[in-house]
């Protein structure tokens, strides 16, 4: 398959999620995509929030869903969830992803795996850490049908030869530096053409 070109529209394109869909809407030059996203943002509180979308204003996910057609809707949610009962948060995850397809049956959802954590993060945190992280990836792979719900996996582009995020990176052993979201943008948009 070709890639899409990098300049390839994503006006069409929503993108939901944490702190690290937060990093993309700044730094990764996709400005004009819309972002419902917000720091520490969960699949418990989703539905329930308003969140200020650039050129839109202040919103719920449902008004934003209900007021424009998107063609791709990237989702990636999870880091904040990690600690919460694991079934509740697939549960919550599998309701979000069917609320999207209801409100967008035309929209191509990409579900994004969680980044990794840097190994002295992963080392040190009982919770957040890299098994727990693959752990939740693995079953929102498992939502992914190849027909309109896709999986994409970014880690390989940030991880280091032990799959954890690579300490290079990032300087809170979470989150990428901003001059990466560039190569975020670049691998994500290989991985959806």
């Amino acid at each position: 398959t070709c890639a899409l070109p990098i300049s390839a529209s994503m006006s069409d394109a929503l993108f939901i999620g944490d702190s690290r869909t937060v990093g993309i809407m700044e730094y990764a030059g996709l400005t004009e995509a819309n972002y419902f996203c917000d720091v520490g943002m969960n699949v418990f509180k989703i539905k329930k929030e308003c969140v200020s979308v650039p050129a839109v204003g202040k919103v719920t996910l449902d008004e934003l869903l209900s007021n424009k057609k998107y063609g791709k809707i990237y989702v990636m949610l999870g880091i904040n969830e990690i600690g919460y009962p694991f079934q509740s948060v697939i549960d919550k995850y599998s309701d979000l992803i069917e609320y999207i397809e209801v409100k967008q049956p035309d929209a191509t959802i990409f579900i994004q795996a969680n980044l990794h954590v840097s190994k002295k993060r992963s080392d040190s945190d009982s919770s957040v850490n890299n098994k727990a992280i693959n752990k939740l990836n693995l079953e929102l792979s498992k939502f992914a049908n190849n027909k309109n719900i896709f999986y994409i996996d970014v880690n390989e582009k940030f991880d280091d030869e032990n799959g954890n995020l690579n300490s290079e990176y990032t300087s809170d052993n979470i989150h990428i530096y901003a001059k990466y979201y560039k190569e975020w943008r670049k691998n994500m948009k290989q991985k959806t053409s």
